[in-house]
């Protein structure tokens, strides 16, 4: 609790002031009491009409909302001490009968600022509809106004030569047990206030409770219990008027800045937990990819391997059968000649073409699921799709240039090479109008580099993988093909300046076992 009640020396000089201002109005006193009483309540009904016009015109961007309630009841609290300030005995200015009509606006006043500090902490972190509070004070004053000066019905609080009526003086001792309680209250939610409104309006509820206990013993509105009642009054105001308006005034700074340090300081963690987030499932799908890439590896492995028995098979079984039965045709077809008529001999010569043409077929079967070339290695394979693809396009030729020994080139990647050029060949061929082609395996750094270049006229890379992406094949099924066995597929073309088809397999990737592409 110490730390809500201490008080820095900077303050001291204020309450020199502060001494200096009060022990002014006592001298005013002595001079004239309806001087020092009129001095006292416009000091009163200023600070009240400051704190509304400060809670009002702060409403759209202060975080606290309870500041609204306390603004209005202050407006309307200010309104009765301006009536009491009028009405007050000598004053001349509200007619009436003594002292009574003044007493009566005092304890209205207090009443609702005694019920409006009680229920202050209620509204601390709550959304608050200040119009309707604003018709609510409005209505209860309006009524109370009205009993006091329109209807006298208010009951009597002052009686002129017997002083303060039982009515007026239980209102008092009520008023500051309604004040102790809302001090009590405050207290025991201070947490939810800024620490330094929450000591003013602490000390201002126990100047106001000192004060009202005055105002329970005097019986001349001009006497010394009055007086004090009036200066305890002004240190009050005063102290409310610190904890609203000044420490008000100067909090949204401090809040502002408090705010946009806790905001950067969130921004920060919310950052940090975004990349670490990004990290982490950037590793998780990196790590999916890597099984992804092992899966597919597996799996056309596993392909290759069936494509490789099949094709064995086709050549040792059928392929076999098929010889023997050509040749065996051939050997009827030559000794049967002389004895056969010309339609059978045809017939004969029929059946010993199309066992050709299976052959053929099967060889073609055979190329497609595992190119045999590949068994002489992959040099002589590029020799052989060269030659074939010159038996085809004779005007178009070729430069090779093969530095490298078959031993640096694994087995996994041979087959990927294979249906590069074979791809890269038949694009050639049907697409690029071109001259002179250039195909070229080498290694570089630990690198193999194969590349397929031509001197065509060129194509738009996105149009081109657009075109096939439906088929699979081309640009797509070659980057696929190339990635698989552990490499990278790069194409530098352009309409009009050739096309240059690179495949590199890093020496990290190609020792790593990955499948081959069939």
């Amino acid at each position: 609790m110490k730390k809500y009640f201490e008080i820095s020396s900077r303050h001291v000089f204020f309450w020199f002031i502060g001494v200096l201002v009060l022990a002014g109005l006592i001298l005013s006193s002595t001079h004239s009491y309806l001087l020092f009483h009129s001095l006292v309540e416009v000091f009163s009904i200023v600070v009240s009409f400051s704190i509304f016009l400060f809670a009002w015109n702060t409403l759209s961007f202060t975080r606290d909302r309870f500041l609204i309630v306390l603004g209005i009841a202050y407006l309307f609290i200010g309104g009765f001490d301006f009536s009491h300030m009028l009405a007050y005995k000598g004053m001349g200015v509200i007619p009436g009968d003594g002292a009574n009509h003044a007493t009566q606006a005092w304890i209205a006043a207090r009443y609702i600022e005694s019920i409006s500090l009680l229920a202050v902490p209620f509204l601390f972190n709550r959304r608050i509809n200040h119009h309707m509070v604003f018709w609510i004070y409005l209505a209860v004053s309006a009524v109370i106004f009205a009993m006091i000066f329109r209807f006298h019905v208010f009951p009597e609080s002052y009686v002129e030569g017997r002083g303060l009526t039982q009515f007026k003086i239980i209102s008092e001792y009520i008023i500051s047990c309604i004040l102790i309680a809302a001090a009590i209250v405050l207290y025991r939610r201070r947490g939810e206030v800024d620490g330094v409104m929450f000591r003013l309006l602490f000390a201002s509820i126990g100047f106001t409770v000192a004060s009202e206990i005055a105002f329970t013993n005097y019986v001349s509105v001009y006497g010394p219990a009055n007086m004090t009642g009036h200066l305890l009054k002004v240190v009050s105001s005063y102290l409310i008027y610190r904890a609203i308006v000044v420490h008000g005034l100067r909090t949204p700074y401090k809040s502002m800045f408090r705010e946009l340090a806790a905001s950067k300081s969130e921004l920060e963690r919310y950052s940090q937990s975004l990349e670490s987030c990004v990290a982490e499932r950037t590793q998780e799908l990196e790590q999916s990819n890597q099984e992804l890439r092992y899966l597919s590896s597996q799996l056309v492995n596993a392909e290759q391997k069936e494509r490789k028995r099949i094709a064995r098979d086709l050549h040792d079984s059928i392929g076999q059968s098929l010889s023997a039965i050509k040749l065996s045709m051939e050997n009827m077809s030559s000794s049967l000649s002389s004895r056969l008529d010309k339609k059978d001999a045809a017939s004969l010569e029929k059946v010993v073409s199309m066992s050709r043409e299976a052959i053929l077929e099967v060889r073609r079967i055979i190329m497609n699921l595992r190119p045999p070339a590949l068994d002489g290695g992959i040099k002589a394979t590029i020799e052989s799709l060269c030659r074939e693809f010159n038996s085809f396009y004779p005007d178009i030729l070729i430069e090779k240039n093969l530095q490298i020994e078959e031993d640096q080139v694994p087995e996994n990647v041979k087959t990927s090479m294979f249906r590069l050029l074979q791809e890269s060949l038949n694009n050639i061929g049907r697409h690029s109008g071109a001259g002179n082609v250039r195909v070229f395996l080498l290694t570089e750094n630990g690198r193999i580099r194969f590349e397929v270049a031509d001197d065509g006229k060129g194509f738009d890379p996105q149009t081109a993988a657009a075109a096939q992406a439906e088929s699979g094949f081309g640009i797509a099924g070659m980057r696929e093909r190339a990635e698989l066995s552990g490499g990278q597929l790069h194409i530098r073309t352009g309409r009009g300046s050739g096309t240059s088809i690179v495949a590199i397999w890093p020496e990290d990737k190609i020792n790593t076992g990955f499948a081959s592409t069939g």
